[in-house]
Formats: C-alpha cells, structure tokens, sequence
C-alpha cells in the first residue's frame, strides 16, 4: 500500500461517509487511524464490512501523509482513477459477448503490471477483468498512465463474492484456466475456444487457494532452464495471445 499522499484522496468524517454510502464503485481502500476512537469512526468501519471494502488502521503520522494533511478526521478513502463496474454490468457484458473472454489477475499489488495487463487485455479481446477486493493495487493515476490510455476502454470489476461469481462461471459451462508454475500442462493443450475465464497469480504469490480450487484447468508456460519465471504481466500476455490465436483459427 502506498506510503504518500494518494492520487485521488477524500478524508474526513463526513465526507467518507458520503462516499462511503453513494460511491462505492469508486474506493480502492479506506485507512483508519489507529489510534483514535469514535463512535463515528465505528460507523464507517461497520459500513465498510457491509459493503465489503477493503479498510485497515494506521498509525496517524502514515495517515497524515496519505491525507497530505493532518485535517482528516481519522478517516481517508483512496478512490480510484475510474469507477469499477458492477456485478450488473459485468452479466450484461458477458451476456452481450458472443464467446465471452474474462481475465482475473490475483494478488497483483505493482500498479504498472496491472496497467500493463489492462493495456493487453484491451488489446487482445479481453471482454472485462476481475480483481480481488484485497491484495490488488487500486486503479490509480500510475496504472491509468501505465495503461496507455487503455483503462478507459475495459470494464474492471470488483465483485463482494469474488469466489461466488467465479464459481458461477464455472456452472455455467466457463472453462476457468489458472497460470501455475509446476503445472504441466501448456497452454496450447487447453481449449480457450469457448467461455473462458483466465486467472493469474501476484508477482509475490500464486492464485489463491479459493480461487484455484475453481480452476478447471492448470496451466504452465513452457521456459527454457536458464529461466524459472515470468513478470506477471508478461505471462498474462502469453495466455491471452494464445486464446485469441485459438479464436482466429476457429472463426477462419
């Protein structure tokens, strides 16, 4: 999480509350200071548990830094640089979708990796991408720029139940493909014609537990020995190249 003053920053008691109640769609994280209490502080802490936002307590000098001021009332919501669809729009979208393509990079936390894949997911006919609610860098001006732009143009959501909706997926007939590093299996050898939904792991960990219990496929990048890994955004390139080479081929 950031150290200094966040790109787009609202603090104070009432107007956290606000944003809180009607804006939703647009917070990343709210930091609370630490050591301060009050019943109004408590109150937005259990408004973010109902609503599943991502919160932690800090101490208040790293609150002050991310507020760029002293004047916040215990209380900063980091929003980010664009509006998260909704659970509504993303059904809608894959309604709409003749072969829907979703991409979900877990635990990614360097904004410029997320910037580059949102870039590459625009680029390569990605319908919309899926984030964890936590562990994930929020949508800020550093990923909008290392975007290129390309974070206008794709639908980024942030389900309450991440596990529910990919589960849902799965039910409906979603072939749910995860990138792991001692799987054997590449990538070319899963079919990536039909709905697909692929997921990826952080540059510090692999996918979830509760997500890869979800895959129906695990998949490997075949390397080289002189090389263990790939940068995250890099192997996210690598498997949705290969899903839109699979769907050129079968729309020829």
């Amino acid at each position: 999480m950031k150290s200094g003053p966040v790109d787009s920053a609202v603090y104070g008691i009432h107007a956290a509350a606000e944003i809180i109640a009607s804006g939703a769609d647009r917070i990343d994280h709210v930091y609370f200071e630490q050591e301060r209490r009050s019943s109004e502080l408590f109150e937005l802490m259990k408004s973010c548990r109902r609503q599943r936002l991502s919160y932690s307590a800090v101490p208040a000098p790293r609150l002050n830094l991310l507020a760029g001021t002293p004047r916040h009332q215990g209380v900063v919501v980091s929003c980010s640089a664009k509006a998260y669809a909704s659970a509504e729009e993303l059904e809608a979208i894959v309604h709409a979708a003749s072969v829907p393509l979703l991409f979900l990079p877990a635990s990614i936390e360097d904004p410029r990796n997320l910037g580059a894949l949102i870039r590459t997911c625009a680029a390569l006919g990605v319908h919309a991408m899926l984030l964890e609610r936590k562990n994930t860098a929020p949508l800020s001006d550093v990923v909008a720029r290392a975007s290129a732009g390309a974070l206008e143009h794709m639908p980024i959501v942030k389900p309450r139940n991440l596990e529910g909706v990919v589960a849902g997926f799965k039910e409906r007939g979603f072939r749910i493909v995860g990138a792991a590093g001692g799987a054997q299996t590449p990538p070319h050898a899963v079919d990536l014609t039909g709905p697909a939904l692929i997921i990826t792991g952080g540059e510090h960990r692999g996918i979830p537990p509760y997500l890869e219990k979800q895959c129906t496929d695990l998949v490997g990048i075949p390397m080289s020995q002189t090389v263990q890994s790939l940068n995250v955004s890099v192997a996210g390139a690598v498997l949705l190249y290969e899903a839109m080479r699979q769907r050129s081929l079968r729309r020829r």
